[in-house]
């Protein structure tokens, strides 16, 4: 957690707040030339499309159940101080024309802890970014319809296999058809619930910023603060849903031809969507309404509309995760091995991995999630304290 925010707070700092600073530029730059630069964006959804998943609606539930209304405030701030992350690992990856194990490599001279990073890259592609993903599904159509998970988790691997099999391109443009999607669909059924509790939306948000700072319910001062069920939870959850720090993004940004500052500020575009904008509807969607879970509030407020509507959105949700994680744990296989041959047999065990993910009970697979997630995490962020005067220059000079 220290090393995150630290690393992140570093960055934005030494960079000017440029997220806060060239927000106008950053949008320009991104979403202005969408159609001008297709491998860009195609780079930018496919990691989005691995970081909006499950977790935006099951985490987002978790993390206001064990932290309370102000764990939502902690994951605003640690997703703010992720955004310069997010732009140094999609910049860096175009710039050395490879992912986080390319410019560990760079940083360390050796290639130990790039090896390292890709090695916990590959286990903890098939606990965050598989299994977990397709229990979420499964549970949610188990519950609804009564449908065996396992049929959930088939019908993922069916599409996941096929994507994966027809090679990288068909990955990128998958995703660049799949996220616009979910995404529209999601937001537009969180603004219908918001519509309807409208007059407690803005006591949800006194309540987040109230809850975050309280004294009383964190153990008093600064201390307090730093030890908080709000401040913990909410950093977690948010790096679990951004993935900020974590390099895994970077796999999918350096598949782009576009320019280092160009994909850095969609790495910073994805961070806002994914938890300033994606998670933030969640969180305002159960407070407001005072209800307890996501799933929840879309069952009461929907009606059998609302199983439907839930249904579909975890399934598109664990489906894009899927897909861009299994392109990330066979690209930093491939980093490793070198191997065609390890990277089909990666494929047919992840697809295996899903199945097996949809009806199985998850509390170990989160715990080593976490660790690898964690060790990803050292060796990347480390790299980009050393690469910080590349990730400024490209800011300052962006021809270099």
């Amino acid at each position: 957690m220290v090393l995150v925010l630290g690393t992140g707070f570093f960055l934005t700092a030494a960079s000017g707040f440029f997220p806060l600073r060239k927000a106008g530029f950053i949008i320009k730059t991104t979403f202005g030339k969408i159609f001008k630069d297709k491998s860009a964006f195609a780079g930018a959804a496919t990691a989005l499309g691995a970081t909006v998943g499950t977790g935006n609606i099951i985490g987002v539930s978790a993390a206001i159940s064990i932290g309370g209304a102000g764990a939502v405030f902690w994951m605003w701030a640690g997703a703010f101080f992720g955004m310069m992350l997010k732009f140094a690992e999609a910049a860096l990856s175009v710039k050395h024309k490879g992912g986080a194990a390319v410019y560990i490599e760079k940083a360390f001279g050796g290639k130990f802890f790039a090896v390292l990073w890709s090695f916990c890259c590959v286990l903890a592609s098939f606990g965050g970014g598989n299994m977990i993903q397709t229990n979420a599904a499964g549970a949610v159509f188990e519950k609804c319809f009564g449908i065996s998970p396992i049929f959930i988790g088939i019908i993922i691997v069916v599409f996941t296999a096929a994507v994966l099999f027809c090679g990288a391109k068909a990955v990128l443009k998958t995703s660049s058809l799949l996220v616009p999607i979910m995404a529209l669909i999601y937001v537009f059924g969180c603004f219908f619930v918001l519509f309807m509790f409208r007059e407690n939306i803005i006591p949800s948000f006194s309540k987040i910023f109230s809850s975050a700072f309280n004294p009383l319910s964190i153990g008093g001062g600064v201390f307090g603060i730093l030890t908080s069920e709000a401040l913990k939870t909410g950093i977690a959850k948010g790096t679990f849903t951004h993935e900020a720090g974590m390099g895994s993004a970077s796999l999918a940004h350096s598949e782009s031809n576009g320019e280092p500052l160009t994909q850095g500020c969609w790495g910073i575009i994805e961070v806002f969507i994914d938890t300033i904008f994606v998670c933030s509807l969640t969180a305002l969607v159960i407070l407001s309404s005072g209800i307890s879970s996501a799933e929840e509030v879309f069952y009461s407020c929907f009606g059998s509309s609302g199983k439907i509507f839930l249904s579909v959105s975890m399934f598109l949700f664990a489906l894009a995760a899927v897909i861009g994680w299994a392109f990330y744990g066979e690209k930093a296989l491939f980093s490793i091995t070198k191997s065609k041959t390890a990277a089909n047999l990666y494929r047919i065990l992840f697809c295996f991995a899903a199945v097996i993910g949809s009806f199985t009970k998850l509390p170990l697979i989160w715990n080593i999630t976490d660790i690898f997630n964690g060790l990803m995490i050292f060796p990347n962020l480390l790299a980009i304290i050393i690469l910080s005067p590349e990730v400024l220059k490209i800011i300052k000079n962006p021809d270099r």
